[in-house]
């Protein structure tokens, strides 16, 4: 999914790739400003995260569009040190 995309643009492009819309893929990265190929792969990750295009009236949930957990290094501050450096 598109890294840089807010969660408000994709569900946009959710909403607007939608069957009931009648959006293509090129009409859609026009109006977002997105590529045709971050439009398809935020629609297809919605649709792969339980979106239903089929449901009347559309059900957008958080959960359908947000990005995936991502591994990394875990973050050495805790809690205490946090509230120290922002009381600061």
């Amino acid at each position: 999914m598109a890294p840089n995309t807010d969660i408000a643009t994709r569900a946009l492009v959710v909403s607007l790739k939608a069957p009931c819309s009648g959006k293509t893929s090129p009409e859609v990265a026009e109006i977002s400003g997105l590529s045709i190929r971050q439009v398809d792969r935020i629609y297809a990750r919605a649709i792969e995260n339980g979106f239903d295009p089929n449901i009347r009236p559309l059900i957008l949930k958080d959960e359908y569009l947000k990005d995936r957990p991502r591994s990394g290094r875990p973050t050495k501050v805790t809690e205490e040190n946090k509230e120290l450096l922002i009381g600061k």
